[in-house]
């Protein structure tokens, strides 16, 4: 039996301690129209060092009131809802309530998985790029089964993990190709820090502007190296959507089948996904840039 991941909550703790210091910059901010369909890869990965704390954004965004969506007035129970996830357990981490909540009400899902995210473990003897490929896809189907997802649906698209932006022009062919103008799309913020998320955002925005699907980007590394009221992030565009207790509990269970992301990798290397990411994957709202 899998045990739920329960978020912290030392309220001693200062804003003025949680809060560090950006030492890499992200690059402009560009409109996702004008950008390169290899954008992503001159910006450099700021999912490294150390992670503004969850209570800082959490008292930041209880400040902030960022409208709230509803997801009965835009995803109903008829729509297809398709995310578009870079890696295994991005999916989770991008909208597992979400996800939850349009299965409880009858409505399809799927799962386009960019990568197999065969590359987290580089630099470990633990396990080969094949072997991990395995373990992270059976970690996705059990992680999509706890969403109430009893056959998930997944559309594997084998693109190489770490090199996504290197092959960006061939995902956008494929969403081109399998998005319906009333599907509901999801995927990664096209500047979310990490260069494979960033360029599954910008392909999947481009791709539904053309075809005429919603759309929206959920950031997941953005809260690591962001702050509050940071200014390259357009708060404006912020949007949350408010998780039943159920779905929230749904949404940890499946995160915690991705057992390989939340160990250590060797004694040199930690977890892929540290105590502040899974931290936040516990907050009873998602948040997405619309």
């Amino acid at each position: 039996m899998l045990a739920v991941i329960a978020p912290a909550n030392n309220e001693e703790a200062t804003i003025g301690m949680c809060l560090h210091e950006v030492s890499a910059s992200p690059g402009e901010q560009l409109d996702v129209a004008s950008r390169s369909v290899t954008g992503a890869a001159d910006r450099p990965a700021l999912t490294l060092g150390e992670a503004t704390c969850e209570l800082a954004w959490r008292r930041w965004l209880a400040g902030l009131r960022c409208p709230e969506l509803s997801a009965r007035d835009w995803l109903p129970a008829h729509a297809r809802l398709v995310v578009v996830a870079a890696h295994p357990d991005d999916e989770i981490l991008s909208c597992g309530g979400l996800i939850a909540t349009h299965v409880a009400q009858g409505g399809r899902v799927l799962i386009v998985a960019v990568t197999d995210g065969e590359a987290s473990h580089d630099g470990s003897p633990s396990f080969n790029r094949e072997d991990l490929a395995y373990v992270r896809r059976n970690e996705r189907w059990l992680g999509l089964r706890l969403l109430g997802l009893s056959q998930p649906r997944v559309l594997a698209l084998g693109l190489d993990d770490g090199h996504v932006q290197q092959q960006g022009t061939l995902l956008l062919e494929r969403l081109m190709t399998l998005l319906q103008p009333d599907d509901v799309v999801v995927s990664t913020w096209e500047n979310d820090g990490h260069p494979d998320h960033d360029t599954t955002g910008q392909m999947a925005r481009r791709a539904c502007t053309t075809i005429g699907c919603a759309y929206l980007g959920a950031p997941v590394w953005m809260w690591h190296w962001a702050t509050p009221g940071d200014d390259r992030v357009p708060w404006p565009r912020l949007r949350g959507l408010p998780l039943s207790a159920a779905d929230g509990l749904h949404k940890q269970a499946a995160l915690a089948a991705h057992r390989s992301q939340l160990s250590p990798r060797n004694l040199d290397l930690g977890a892929v996904l540290g105590h502040a990411i899974v931290e936040r994957a516990a907050w009873r709202t998602e948040y997405f840039f619309v």
